[in-house]
Protein backbone atom coordinates (compact mmCIF):
# COMPACT_ATOMS: atom_id res chain seq x y z
CA UNK A 1 0.00 0.00 0.00
CA UNK A 2 2.76 2.39 0.96
CA UNK A 3 4.73 1.49 -2.16
CA UNK A 4 1.68 2.25 -4.33
CA UNK A 5 1.23 5.68 -2.72
CA UNK A 6 4.91 6.50 -3.28
CA UNK A 7 4.65 5.41 -6.91
CA UNK A 8 1.56 7.63 -7.50
CA UNK A 9 3.29 10.60 -5.85
CA UNK A 10 6.43 10.07 -7.98
CA UNK A 11 4.43 9.95 -11.20
CA UNK A 12 2.49 13.10 -10.20
CA UNK A 13 5.69 15.03 -9.56
CA UNK A 14 7.13 13.88 -12.89
CA UNK A 15 4.04 15.08 -14.74
CA UNK A 16 4.13 18.45 -12.98
CA UNK A 17 7.76 18.95 -14.00
CA UNK A 18 6.55 19.67 -17.54
CA UNK A 19 4.31 22.54 -16.46
CA UNK A 20 5.34 26.01 -17.62
CA UNK A 21 3.96 29.31 -16.30
CA UNK A 22 1.37 31.10 -18.43
CA UNK A 23 2.70 34.15 -20.23
CA UNK A 24 0.35 36.89 -21.41
CA UNK A 25 0.41 38.38 -24.89
CA UNK A 26 2.42 41.62 -24.90
CA UNK A 27 1.82 44.28 -27.55
CA UNK A 28 4.13 47.26 -27.84
CA UNK A 29 4.24 50.24 -30.17
CA UNK A 30 2.12 51.44 -33.10
CA UNK A 31 0.19 48.81 -35.08
CA UNK A 32 0.44 49.75 -38.78
CA UNK A 33 -2.59 48.54 -40.73
CA UNK A 34 -2.70 48.25 -44.55
CA UNK A 35 -5.32 51.01 -44.56
CA UNK A 36 -2.96 53.37 -42.70
CA UNK A 37 -0.08 52.58 -45.08
CA UNK A 38 -2.30 53.19 -48.11
CA UNK A 39 -3.29 56.65 -46.84
CA UNK A 40 0.34 57.66 -46.24
CA UNK A 41 1.54 59.81 -49.16
CA UNK A 42 4.74 61.73 -49.89
CA UNK A 43 4.32 65.46 -49.46
CA UNK A 44 1.94 65.15 -46.52
CA UNK A 45 2.54 67.56 -43.63
CA UNK A 46 3.60 66.31 -40.20
CA UNK A 47 0.11 67.09 -38.93
CA UNK A 48 -1.46 64.99 -41.68
CA UNK A 49 0.95 62.12 -41.01
CA UNK A 50 0.16 62.21 -37.29
CA UNK A 51 -3.55 62.15 -38.15
CA UNK A 52 -3.08 58.95 -40.19
CA UNK A 53 -0.38 57.16 -38.18
CA UNK A 54 -0.69 58.54 -34.67
CA UNK A 55 2.21 59.72 -32.53
CA UNK A 56 5.46 57.87 -33.35
CA UNK A 57 6.80 55.49 -30.73
CA UNK A 58 10.32 56.87 -31.19
CA UNK A 59 10.84 60.61 -31.64
CA UNK A 60 14.25 62.18 -31.15
CA UNK A 61 14.29 65.90 -30.36
CA UNK A 62 17.69 66.13 -32.06
CA UNK A 63 16.38 64.49 -35.26
CA UNK A 64 12.97 66.06 -35.73
CA UNK A 65 12.89 65.09 -39.41
CA UNK A 66 12.87 61.35 -38.62
CA UNK A 67 9.92 59.50 -37.11
CA UNK A 68 10.15 55.83 -36.20
CA UNK A 69 7.09 53.60 -35.82
CA UNK A 70 7.66 50.19 -34.21
CA UNK A 71 5.25 47.41 -33.27
CA UNK A 72 5.79 43.99 -31.76
CA UNK A 73 3.60 41.18 -30.45
CA UNK A 74 4.98 38.59 -28.05
CA UNK A 75 2.90 35.45 -27.49
CA UNK A 76 3.87 32.93 -24.80
CA UNK A 77 7.32 34.47 -24.54
CA UNK A 78 8.00 34.36 -28.28
CA UNK A 79 8.12 37.23 -30.76
CA UNK A 80 5.18 36.49 -33.08
CA UNK A 81 4.98 39.73 -35.06
CA UNK A 82 7.19 42.73 -35.66
CA UNK A 83 6.65 45.80 -37.82
CA UNK A 84 8.83 48.80 -38.43
CA UNK A 85 8.54 51.97 -40.46
CA UNK A 86 10.72 55.08 -40.59
CA UNK A 87 9.48 58.35 -42.05
CA UNK A 88 11.79 61.15 -43.18
CA UNK A 89 10.70 64.77 -43.54
CA UNK A 90 12.11 67.78 -45.36
CA UNK A 91 10.87 70.72 -43.36
CA UNK A 92 7.21 69.98 -42.65
CA UNK A 93 6.65 67.59 -45.57
CA UNK A 94 7.03 63.82 -45.80
CA UNK A 95 9.96 63.12 -48.17
CA UNK A 96 10.71 59.39 -47.81
CA UNK A 97 9.05 56.26 -46.44
CA UNK A 98 11.24 53.37 -45.32
CA UNK A 99 8.97 50.41 -44.63
CA UNK A 100 11.43 47.62 -45.35
CA UNK A 101 10.72 46.17 -41.91
CA UNK A 102 6.96 46.02 -42.44
CA UNK A 103 6.72 42.25 -43.22
CA UNK A 104 6.25 40.05 -40.19
CA UNK A 105 9.47 38.38 -39.08
CA UNK A 106 9.79 34.74 -38.00
CA UNK A 107 9.12 34.13 -34.35
CA UNK A 108 12.18 34.10 -32.12
CA UNK A 109 12.40 32.84 -28.57
CA UNK A 110 12.64 35.68 -26.08
CA UNK A 111 11.54 33.88 -22.92
CA UNK A 112 13.78 33.54 -19.92
CA UNK A 113 14.50 29.97 -18.75
CA UNK A 114 11.92 28.67 -16.28
CA UNK A 115 13.47 28.22 -12.82
CA UNK A 116 13.75 24.53 -11.96
CA UNK A 117 12.01 25.04 -8.63
CA UNK A 118 9.00 26.56 -10.37
CA UNK A 119 8.91 23.90 -13.08
CA UNK A 120 8.86 21.15 -10.48
CA UNK A 121 6.16 22.80 -8.40
CA UNK A 122 3.04 20.70 -7.91
CA UNK A 123 0.88 23.83 -7.52
CA UNK A 124 -1.60 24.01 -10.45
CA UNK A 125 -1.20 26.96 -12.80
CA UNK A 126 -4.32 29.17 -13.06
CA UNK A 127 -4.81 30.37 -16.63
CA UNK A 128 -6.16 33.93 -16.79
CA UNK A 129 -8.80 34.95 -19.30
CA UNK A 130 -7.36 35.92 -22.72
CA UNK A 131 -6.76 39.63 -23.16
CA UNK A 132 -9.31 41.10 -25.55
CA UNK A 133 -7.81 42.56 -28.71
CA UNK A 134 -8.00 46.30 -29.25
CA UNK A 135 -10.69 47.25 -31.82
CA UNK A 136 -9.14 48.45 -35.07
CA UNK A 137 -10.96 51.80 -34.80
CA UNK A 138 -9.31 52.75 -31.48
CA UNK A 139 -5.95 53.83 -33.04
CA UNK A 140 -7.93 55.86 -35.60
CA UNK A 141 -9.84 57.68 -32.85
CA UNK A 142 -6.59 58.33 -30.98
CA UNK A 143 -5.00 59.65 -34.19
CA UNK A 144 -7.94 62.04 -34.65
CA UNK A 145 -7.46 63.34 -31.11
CA UNK A 146 -3.72 63.79 -31.72
CA UNK A 147 -4.43 65.72 -34.93
CA UNK A 148 -6.98 67.91 -33.13
CA UNK A 149 -4.49 68.78 -30.37
CA UNK A 150 -1.72 69.32 -32.96
CA UNK A 151 -3.88 71.73 -35.01
CA UNK A 152 -4.76 73.63 -31.84
CA UNK A 153 -1.08 73.85 -30.85
CA UNK A 154 -0.13 75.01 -34.35
CA UNK A 155 -2.79 77.75 -34.15
CA UNK A 156 -4.35 76.31 -37.32
CA UNK A 157 -7.94 77.43 -36.80
CA UNK A 158 -9.23 75.80 -39.98
CA UNK A 159 -7.83 72.36 -39.12
CA UNK A 160 -8.97 72.76 -35.50
CA UNK A 161 -12.59 73.41 -36.52
CA UNK A 162 -12.44 70.59 -39.08
CA UNK A 163 -12.15 68.17 -36.15
CA UNK A 164 -15.73 69.03 -35.13
CA UNK A 165 -18.88 67.65 -36.75
CA UNK A 166 -21.47 70.08 -38.14
CA UNK A 167 -23.87 68.61 -35.56
CA UNK A 168 -21.65 69.74 -32.65
CA UNK A 169 -23.68 71.85 -30.22
CA UNK A 170 -21.57 74.29 -28.13
CA UNK A 171 -22.91 75.24 -24.74
CA UNK A 172 -24.60 78.65 -24.46
CA UNK A 173 -24.20 79.83 -28.08
CA UNK A 174 -24.91 78.99 -31.68
CA UNK A 175 -22.51 76.89 -33.72
CA UNK A 176 -21.56 79.82 -35.98
CA UNK A 177 -20.94 82.12 -33.01
CA UNK A 178 -18.80 79.44 -31.37
CA UNK A 179 -16.76 79.00 -34.56
CA UNK A 180 -16.12 82.74 -34.75
CA UNK A 181 -15.10 82.87 -31.09
CA UNK A 182 -12.69 79.93 -31.42
CA UNK A 183 -11.03 81.35 -34.54
CA UNK A 184 -10.58 84.72 -32.84
CA UNK A 185 -9.03 83.24 -29.70
CA UNK A 186 -6.66 81.01 -31.66
CA UNK A 187 -5.57 83.88 -33.91
CA UNK A 188 -4.96 86.26 -30.99
CA UNK A 189 -2.75 83.83 -29.06
CA UNK A 190 0.98 84.23 -29.68
CA UNK A 191 1.66 80.63 -28.70
CA UNK A 192 -0.44 77.61 -27.80
CA UNK A 193 0.62 74.20 -26.51
CA UNK A 194 -1.95 71.44 -25.97
CA UNK A 195 -1.00 67.95 -24.81
CA UNK A 196 -3.23 65.02 -23.91
CA UNK A 197 -2.47 62.37 -21.30
CA UNK A 198 -4.24 59.34 -19.83
CA UNK A 199 -6.21 58.92 -23.06
CA UNK A 200 -8.80 56.14 -22.93
CA UNK A 201 -11.08 55.26 -25.86
CA UNK A 202 -14.21 53.14 -25.54
CA UNK A 203 -16.03 52.04 -28.70
CA UNK A 204 -19.82 52.27 -28.42
CA UNK A 205 -20.36 50.74 -31.86
CA UNK A 206 -18.63 50.77 -35.26
CA UNK A 207 -19.26 54.50 -35.78
CA UNK A 208 -19.43 55.99 -32.28
CA UNK A 209 -16.76 56.29 -29.59
CA UNK A 210 -16.22 57.95 -26.21
CA UNK A 211 -12.78 59.30 -25.28
CA UNK A 212 -11.65 60.54 -21.88
CA UNK A 213 -8.33 62.24 -21.16
CA UNK A 214 -6.50 64.94 -19.23
CA UNK A 215 -5.86 68.09 -21.27
CA UNK A 216 -2.85 70.31 -20.52
CA UNK A 217 -3.22 73.78 -22.04
CA UNK A 218 -0.59 76.57 -22.17
CA UNK A 219 -1.05 79.88 -24.00
CA UNK A 220 0.61 83.28 -23.52
CA UNK A 221 1.53 82.69 -19.89
CA UNK A 222 -1.82 81.11 -18.98
CA UNK A 223 -2.15 77.42 -18.27
CA UNK A 224 -4.74 75.00 -16.98
CA UNK A 225 -5.38 71.29 -16.65
CA UNK A 226 -8.85 69.85 -17.22
CA UNK A 227 -10.42 66.44 -17.61
CA UNK A 228 -12.48 65.99 -20.76
CA UNK A 229 -15.00 63.52 -22.09
CA UNK A 230 -15.48 63.68 -25.85
CA UNK A 231 -17.98 61.85 -28.04
CA UNK A 232 -16.83 61.13 -31.57
CA UNK A 233 -18.70 59.94 -34.64
CA UNK A 234 -17.26 58.40 -37.78
CA UNK A 235 -17.82 60.44 -40.94
CA UNK A 236 -16.28 58.81 -43.99
CA UNK A 237 -12.67 58.07 -43.00
CA UNK A 238 -12.63 60.70 -40.22
CA UNK A 239 -13.69 60.64 -36.58
CA UNK A 240 -15.33 63.97 -35.68
CA UNK A 241 -16.20 65.49 -32.31
CA UNK A 242 -19.95 65.72 -31.70
CA UNK A 243 -19.97 66.61 -27.99
CA UNK A 244 -17.52 67.44 -25.22
CA UNK A 245 -17.73 67.81 -21.45
CA UNK A 246 -15.12 69.57 -19.32
CA UNK A 247 -14.42 68.84 -15.66
CA UNK A 248 -11.76 70.84 -13.84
Amino acid sequence: MIRSAILVLTLSLAACSHLTPYQMDIRQGNLITPEMREKLKLGMSKQQVRYVMGTPLLADAFHENRWDYEYSLAQRGKLAERQGMTLYFEGDNLARIDDAAMPHLPAQTVAEPVPQALAASAVPVVMPEPVASVPAAVPQVQASLDAWAAAWSARDGKAYLAAYAPTFKPEGMSYSAWQKQRLQRIAQAKSIAVTLSEVAVQMQDDSHAMATFTQHYHADGYQDVVHKSIKLEKSGDAWLIVAETVQK
